[in-house]
């Protein structure tokens, strides 16, 4: 197995986004049970990898708060205070669908320094390992510089490019986004900027409907480094693993991260509430596997994967699973009760990723044929 850091706290499942009420004109309300980000998304991924026993072989890590000086790296002062106002006054909006509690945004400081202390770990801080998984909460990659948005209230992976920028002085980091809804805080934070490459797969039009189309391919500086891959429902593995030979890997070998940062939302998989994209824990295991292996050629295998979206309960700590065997390039044996039938290839996919090539092919020597200069 391949040595990976784990990085998690017990006070995640503090962060409590309530309950979903219903009101009535009348007056009358009905409780329809908890958030779709609640506690037991960690509880039940940890869970399955200490009963997998892959957690046993992992270098576990608690880590600590991020600063604010980490965190003004990527969002104002404005932001900064409106979290912490909001959550001292005990409300529940942080901003649109984003929800918390009095201790959201002590927790959420401490999610963005597990994607700190991941950081650290893949660049071998810890033990010589370089890679690792944080299974942080709350997620991040709809937080842009001044708002909280979509469960996210601080930007996990954004605070986490930069730090490894201030720190450890480099000069290309690569985010991988492959939760289903776009990491649209993430792309905004980075749309000027060529030194973080920003690529993201996610279901066409879901959330947020008005981002990540393929003509959003950044700007100034930043113009050719976001990449935007957006897939028709129901595309499933063999549609992921086309855009990753078509679009992700041609354009990271050309690149060159020094680091590899994923943003790994787990809600592409068959069983989500929130998505139609039916990927299972095969599909997961070769996303991971492949970037795992891609970070092995071009940067000393330094790849770090944080937790962000999957709302399916029973399916959230499969997928997850299998996230994590690619990573470390083992295959536990567990019984998937779960059975939908793998599907081929749509033709509506294949077109999708053509698109994203000839959106980016100006930018990027490895998506076309002809000699047109790299930017």
């Amino acid at each position: 197995m391949k040595p990976t850091g784990f990085i998690f706290h017990e006070d995640y499942v503090k962060h409590d986004t309530g309950t979903q009420v219903y009101s009535f004109p009348d007056g009358g309300t009905m409780n329809v049970g908890l958030e779709f980000e609640n506690h037991h998304r960690v509880r039940y991924i940890k869970e399955m990898l200490e009963k997998s026993g892959l957690l046993q072989q992992m270098h576990s890590v608690i880590p600590e708060p991020a600063r604010d000086e980490d965190l003004l790296r990527v969002h104002t002062e404005r932001h900064l205070a409106h979290i912490r106002d909001t959550a001292a006054k005990g409300l529940r909006v942080f901003g649109p669908e984003a929800y918390g509690c009095p201790v959201s945004e002590e927790v959420a400081r401490l999610s963005a320094g597990g994607a700190i202390k991941a950081v650290d770990i893949a660049m071998g801080e810890e033990s010589g390992l370089t890679q690792a998984y944080a299974l942080i909460r709350p997620p991040g990659h709809h937080a842009s510089s001044d708002q909280a948005m979509g469960f996210c209230l601080y930007n996990n992976v954004a605070v986490a490019a930069r730090y490894a920028q201030a720190k450890y002085g480099l000069s290309r980091v690569a985010i991988i986004d492959w939760d289903v809804h776009h990491g649209n805080g993430t792309q905004d934070i980075f749309y000027e900027d060529d030194s973080v490459l920003f690529i993201s797969l996610h279901e066409a039009q879901n959330f947020p409907s008005d981002t990540g189309d393929v003509t959003e391919t950044g700007a100034g500086k930043g113009e050719g480094y976001t990449v935007n891959v957006p897939l028709p429902s129901a595309t499933g593995e063999a549609g992921y693993r086309h855009a990753f030979e078509q679009v992700v890997l041609p354009v990271l070998e050309e690149y060159r991260p020094e680091l590899v940062l994923i943003s790994a939302g787990q809600d592409p998989n068959g069983m989500d509430p929130l998505s139609r994209m039916m990927v299972m824990r095969p599909g997961f295991r070769y996303m991971a596997r492949t970037l795992r292996e891609l970070a092995e050629r071009v940067c000393d295998g330094r790849v770090v994967v944080l937790q962000e979206g999957g709302y399916s309960l029973p399916y959230l700590p499969i997928a997850t699973l299998g996230v994590i065997e690619g990573l470390m390039d083992c295959e536990v044996d567990f019984q998937d009760p779960h059975s939908i039938p793998e599907r081929p290839l749509m033709e509506e996919a294949i077109q999708a990723v053509q698109k994203s090539r000839h959106a980016l092919a100006p930018y990027w020597n490895h998506l076309h044929d002809t000699q047109t200069a790299h930017k």
